[in-house]
Order: structure tokens, then sequence, then C-alpha cells
């Protein structure tokens, strides 16, 4: 599998995700799953970008191909609950209120979901590894 090179277009979309963080961050919510939502494609998108702008134009062998997908599923899902922890705190910090958007118990329990989130990344990014192989051609020839 190649990993495409970092172009233009992904770092047009990534100034895009940073201004809808941006428009989140003005008004008054305190709905959790907007949150939620940004944080986990926070962490997509800077684990991407990551990946892409070190290994981009690479080849990944075949063999590495579940457990790169699997590991970086891993970070991701974990990175997403973390990173809506870290918008939570920041929209908090912005506000400033007497009763703040996101009390501090709420942040907790977002951190305390990383380690189930990190599961879910690990088999979801394990089984599109798996679904992106599949599609692949075989160079190998069946020896019977």
């Amino acid at each position: 599998m190649r990993l495409p090179a970092l172009t233009l277009r992904l770092r047009l979309g990534a100034i895009s995700y940073g201004l809808l963080v941006f428009l989140w961050l003005s008004p008054e919510d305190n709905h959790v799953w907007p949150v939620a939502v940004l944080g986990a494609g926070l962490a997509l998108m800077v684990g991407g970008l990551a990946v892409i702008s070190r290994f981009g134009g690479r080849v990944i062998p075949r063999r590495w191909l579940l457990l790169s997908g699997a590991l970086a599923g891993l970070v991701v899902g974990a990175g997403g609950a973390v990173a809506a922890a870290g918008l939570m705190l920041v929209k908090t910090a912005l506000h400033s209120h007497i009763y703040p958007d996101y009390p501090l118990p709420l942040i907790l329990a977002m951190l305390e979901r990383a380690p189930a989130w990190g599961l879910a990344g690990l088999l979801v990014g394990g089984a599109l590894a798996l679904l992106w192989g599949a599609r692949q051609p075989h160079t190998e020839q069946a020896v019977l």
C-alpha cells in the first residue's frame, strides 16, 4: 500500500477543520456529542497528517498493514477522548462563567473513556486495514 503524499488539498482541509473548531468555540453550547465528534475528528486529522507528513509517498508492505492500521486506530481512538476533553477545557476557560459549560466531572468522564475509545479505534483500524488489504491485488503466485 502506498501512502499518499502531503498535498495542498490536505493542508486546506486541516485549515478548514481549524475554522470549524473556532466557530464551535464561540456560541454558548454545553452538549457533549458535538465536542466528542470534534475531538475524534481532531485526533484523526492530527494523526493522519503526522503519518502522511512523515511517511507520505512510501510503500507499506502488506505484512505490516494490519499492525499499522490497528496501532493507528488505537492512537486515534484514545486521542479522540483526550482531544475532546481538551476542547471542553479550552471552551470552559474561554467562556469562564459562574456555571461552566463543561464542569470538571464531565471533562474527567470524557478522559475516562479514552481506553474504551482506544479499543474501539484498534478494532476499527484493524478492520479497515483488512478491508484495504483485501481490495489490493495480490502480487504473489499461489503455489498448489
